[in-house]
């Protein structure tokens, strides 16, 4: 039996630092598998050629795959599905489009161009299925249409039987549990990680977020896209309560998780340690240009 890790880089839900750990542990057999347009969802037969034409590969991480992972003789996926507070999420991704360079995706534009509430009020009147519900369509309906209630009891039998289930909101249990989850296929699956693609000045806690959030909107607005993911909140506690439920039943889950977070310490140190090198190594490069010149 040939095991594959399949992340769903759902957008906005740290899928990069968690791509950036597989990567880190696994090198050249991890591998991003997303469209050339970025609107444009990978059917199952495309991944399953794409892991046929690819031997070596043992993790995959994709923006534009959605669950639930194909049947194929011989392989066995183990899936990874991460979510976020629907409310932070739109929050975190129109704060990732202001950054941005002008792509093909024009909501690069909009965003750059609009406040906030209009933003929101954009994607309500001309995007609703980027903002209504959009992790339990993701889910359940792939992305296409806005779901219903119907939607959650499958959506939630998903979550509970899915081999890596966790919230960003509780990061660190997400990968622990990861790691002990594929640790049974993959022994010494080491997935500490550093934080990728964090909003610059963001409030460290989701409550103050929200509150800013709320602050910027205006209570009617703010209320209105509460609503609009009514569904997505009930299923991001679904993901939760199994997380802890799957971490609870560890042995020694608490050491456990500060075994973890000291490797996670350890690996930020590394991390600013080669980025300061970096720095160094390119204000040398430059001053030896400047020195050649004169």
């Amino acid at each position: 039996m040939r095991h594959i890790i399949l992340h769903y880089h759902f957008f906005k839900n740290a899928g990069s630092t968690f791509a950036a750990a597989l990567e880190h542990n696994f090198g050249k057999n991890f591998a991003n598998f997303d469209s050339e347009h970025y609107n444009r969802r990978l059917h199952p037969q495309e991944l399953v050629r794409f892991v046929q034409e690819n031997p070596h590969l043992v993790a995959i991480s994709s923006h534009h795959l959605n669950p639930l992972a194909p049947h194929v003789e011989g392989i066995q996926f183990h899936e990874v599905v991460i979510l976020r507070n629907p409310v932070d999420r739109i929050r975190s991704m129109y704060d990732f489009f202001r950054r941005e360079r002008i792509s093909e995706d024009p909501l690069t534009c909009e965003a750059k161009r609009l406040s906030l509430p209009a933003f929101l009020e954009l994607l309500i009147e001309t995007r609703p299925h980027l903002i209504t519900n959009p992790q339990l369509n993701l889910i359940a309906k792939g992305g296409a249409a806005i779901p219903s209630r119907q939607d959650m009891d499958r959506a939630a039998l998903f979550l509970k039987a899915v081999a890596v289930i966790g919230v960003v909101e509780r990061f660190d249990l997400c990968a622990l549990g990861a790691e002990q989850s594929l640790s049974r296929v993959f022994p010494h699956c080491d997935l500490s990680y550093v934080p990728k693609n964090v909003s610059q000045g963001r409030a460290s806690d989701l409550r103050t977020r929200l509150q800013r959030f709320a602050a910027t909107c205006g209570d009617h607005l703010y209320r209105k896209v509460v609503n609009l993911n009514e569904l997505d909140s009930e299923l991001v506690e679904i993901a939760a309560a199994e997380s802890l439920r799957r971490f609870q039943e560890m042995a020694s889950p608490e050491a456990s998780l500060r075994s973890f977070r000291r490797r996670v310490r350890y690996r930020k140190i590394l991390s600013g340690i080669a980025k300061r090198r970096a720095r160094v190594l390119r204000l040398w490069s430059r001053a030896m240009r400047i020195i050649s010149l004169r």
